[in-house]
């Protein structure tokens, strides 16, 4: 019993718990195969699974913009902004070879459209809340909602960005202020926790 094949075995295991013990690992793999294994290779088996697990997180994020461009085609009149990074040696004339020049996610804004035209019968207030993301990649989830008549609460906008500071904000409120209508969202009461 190798490593790798122990790691797809344990791979739902430490999905749900990526810090799960080793002496765990090491019990389970006793008790169903009557198999004593070491500190070091328990240790391999969870980093097998976790480069996998986190590999196709990876993958997720290169396949965002395509996922934008969906959300474009499939929902007319939606708004979406997707915001990379470019590494500094891209820009270069001569890129460093080994250097990766594919560019790094950084942040996502989505407002949908029949969220956009449900908002309008709303009433005129927007919440704005962020809270962080528990994944190997980490960010922050902005969002603004809305209360329709029935006490109901309608998601206007969600921004995915690296981190709740004062430009990530400013950057979630310009789009949404850039969608919404700046004369409209004037009148507007905005209620946040800070």
């Amino acid at each position: 019993m190798h490593a790798k094949w122990l790691s797809k075995v344990f791979l739902n295991k430490i999905a749900e718990n990526p810090k799960i013990k080793l002496t765990t690992l090491m019990r389970k793999a006793y008790t169903k195969w009557n198999v004593e294994l070491t500190k070091s290779k328990a240790s391999r088996i969870r980093q097998f699974a976790l480069d996998e697990l986190q590999g196709t997180y990876v993958e997720q994020y290169r396949r965002l913009y395509d996922y934008c461009h969906e959300i474009l085609r499939t929902i007319p009149g939606s708004s979406v902004h997707l915001k990379v990074q470019r590494p500094p040696e891209f820009a270069s004339e001569r890129p460093m070879s080994g250097v990766d020049l594919r560019p790094r996610f950084e942040r996502i804004y989505v407002m949908l459209d029949a969220c956009r035209r449900s908002f309008m019968a709303c009433r005129p207030m927007i919440g704005l809340d962020g809270c962080f993301l528990k994944t190997p990649c980490g960010g922050w989830l902005l969002t603004a909602m809305g209360w329709d008549p029935n006490d109901q609460i309608l998601p206007i906008a969600y921004a995915v960005v690296e981190a709740e500071t004062k430009d990530s904000w400013t950057w979630f409120l310009q789009h949404l202020c850039d969608d919404l209508g700046v004369d409209k969202i004037r009148t507007y009461t905005f209620m946040a926790d800070q």
